[in-house]
């Protein structure tokens, strides 16, 4: 550093290399250590017999499951595909709304609107199939779209779920309805 009149200070000059000498001695005692403390560790692994984790990938399916869904949509009625994306907004609004969408479906008055909410019934029969499989028990009881006392008592089923068990089957719907926008992708020009 230099002062006012532009000499260099010898104070600041030598210091960095007496800090510099300094931290040397102390990074190569503590490589030693490091070094030491790491064949410790593999002296200890050897040692031990190593364990072996039963850890097992199962794969529920859910791309082959969109892949029917859609093409079983595609026979049905190919206006009916659009759905798919409409599925996979509906599921920021919960299971019970995901859910209830084929009953406002199954009550409209055309025609097409019977294939869309059969489309909407056949997803969420998916859904609690996979979540069946996972050991979660989903509520899926019929329900008519003019019987207002079983759709109230379904809605409550869904909405008393566990926050964890929701939170799981939103994110397999989420990813389920994923599939079904990628296989509609694929399909959609398919005559």
């Amino acid at each position: 550093m230099a002062n006012k009149k532009g000499k260099k200070n010898k104070a600041y000059s030598k210091a960095p290399k007496q800090a510099q000498n300094t931290s040397q001695t102390e990074q190569s005692g503590q490589s030693e250590q490091s070094e030491q403390s790491e064949q410790s560790e593999q002296s200890a692994v050897q040692s031990k017999p190593q364990e072996q984790k039963d850890v097992h990938w199962k794969s529920y399916g859910l791309d082959q499951i969109a892949q029917a869904l859609v093409l079983d949509a595609l026979e049905a009625d190919k206006d009916s595909l659009n759905q798919s994306h409409k599925m996979r907004m509906a599921t920021a609004y919960g299971l019970e709304r995901f859910w209830g969408e084929h009953l406002r479906l199954r009550n409209s008055k055309k025609d097409a609107d019977k294939a869309k909410s059969d489309y909407w019934k056949a997803a969420w029969d998916e859904l609690v199939k996979v979540m069946g499989k996972a050991g979660v028990t989903i509520p899926n009881q019929p329900v008519s779209a003019h019987d207002v006392t079983a759709i109230k008592t379904m809605s409550a089923e869904l909405w008393k779920l566990d926050a964890d068990v929701q939170r799981v089957s939103l994110s397999v719907l989420t990813q389920l309805c994923d599939c079904l926008v990628w296989w509609t992708q694929r399909y959609k020009g398919v005559k």
